[in-house]
């Protein structure tokens, strides 16, 4: 179970490192701060269209000043936030344009307005749902713990 913990303050720095689509690190002048993207699930690093979401968020924030706005920290220690460019709200963009799901929580997704986006991009097939054999992260991360895809993938592209 992924044990959540409340933070003091939001972030404002620039994005320094776009780790994959749905996690950024942030420099605010005086420390770097991990964030995951709240409310979103990009494809895994390795994962079918991976690399693609990760670079579409990078081109979307990479180098510039962002807000993080979140009160909840992960137990890896990163701040859960709604990443703001300009006042857009940058994790909407990433489900809006298929670049990553909506989060979803026991099958319920954790922002209605995300869900909304995904079904839009889905009946637009943009993004990751033009392809044929989509596999939720959550799936794969799954998969790969039982089978060890992450090697099998890597080895084949």
């Amino acid at each position: 179970m992924l044990q959540i913990m409340p933070v003091r303050a939001d972030v404002r720095g620039r994005v320094v490192w776009v780790l994959d689509g749905d996690t950024v690190e942030i420099y605010n002048g005086h420390q770097r701060q991990r964030v995951r993207l709240m409310g979103i699930d990009a494809p895994e690093k390795f994962q079918p269209f991976g690399q693609r979401s990760r670079r579409a968020l990078g081109a979307l924030i990479s180098g510039k000043t962002v807000t993080a706005v979140g009160k909840k920290q992960d137990y890896y220690g990163r701040l859960l936030a709604i990443i703001r460019l300009n006042g857009r709200d940058i994790n909407a963009r990433q489900v809006a344009t298929g670049m990553a799901w909506a989060y979803r929580f026991h099958n319920k997704a954790q922002n209605a307005g995300y869900a909304l986006l995904e079904q839009q991009a889905r009946r637009k097939r943009i993004g990751l749902w033009a392809g044929k054999q989509v596999i939720e992260p959550w799936r794969w991360r799954m998969l790969e713990r039982q089978f060890g895809l992450v090697q099998w993938v890597h080895s084949s592209q």
